[in-house]
């Protein structure tokens, strides 16, 4: 029966990726390759995008600014969540920053990095990462603390339970898929992001380079690092979840 379902999954996956394709050919037959080019325009230049080494540096690029704006959301934004769903009086003092992170428009924020980093060196591009990631990390966090039962926190104090080991055994656990649920979120943005302030602050990856293929109205060379783009982000997306089964079966 298991089998059966993820055969049906796989099936109709092949038939939503065969439907998008024959709906962007048709796309690029109407608009013209000028304006939209056919998935086989766009996989030509991939390939020749390929042999060029400014095409894997400029992807290794933006990788690492991505993974260094998101590790550091990451490892800040955890224990800020945490202690902020634990008591009242953080979460009140972290609150109007939260605020802030969430309201501020993220045109504003690339403004800003790049009156304050300059360009070149991705400075820029990371901050945008870290500012636009750190506050659903935050949330997500502060949501699983707040979620767990209280019975156990009570059973704790009542055992005298030392505070390692209630994070570790009752904490943890509960915390996690709201974590997990944040980075996943975290993750997709963080794509997202490195493009926009690449763009906007940086002489090199994805973000610069759809730039430069703007200018010269290179509209294959933006469908490609388009879909790299996506790429990236479904393979994050899969890690995370590949780190979640294996965490769960581990504690289990």
């Amino acid at each position: 029966m298991k089998d059966s379902i993820i055969r049906n999954k796989k099936v109709y996956f092949l038939i939503s990726i065969f439907i998008f394709i024959l709906i962007w050919q048709i796309l690029s037959i109407v608009a013209g390759p000028l304006i939209m080019p056919s998935p086989m325009e766009t996989i030509k230049e991939m390939f020749h995008l390929s042999i060029r080494k400014d095409f894997w540096k400029d992807i290794l690029t933006s990788i690492i600014r991505g993974i260094i704006g998101f590790s550091l959301a990451v490892l800040i934004g955890t224990p800020i969540g945490f202690f902020m769903g634990l008591r009242e009086e953080i979460e009140a003092f972290f609150h109007p920053f939260l605020v802030l992170f969430q309201t501020v428009p993220t045109i504003s924020w690339i403004i800003l990095a790049w009156l304050w980093f300059g360009t070149g060196d991705g400075d820029a591009a990371i901050f945008i990462i870290w500012i636009i990631v750190i506050p659903f990390i935050i949330i997500n966090v502060m949501e699983g603390v707040k979620s767990v039962d209280t019975s156990l926190i009570e059973m704790g104090k009542v055992f005298n339970i030392p505070l390692k080991k209630k994070i570790i055994d009752i904490y943890f656990p509960q915390i996690l898929p709201f974590w997990l649920a944040g980075c996943s979120i975290g993750s997709g943005l963080t794509w997202k992001g490195v493009a926009m302030a690449e763009l906007l602050t940086a002489k090199t990856g994805i973000g610069a380079a759809m730039g430069t293929a703007r200018i010269n109205l290179e509209i294959a060379q933006v469908f490609v690092w388009t879909g790299i783009l996506v790429f990236l982000g479904y393979i994050s997306t899969v890690l995370i979840r590949k780190l979640e089964d294996l965490v769960t079966k581990k504690w289990r």
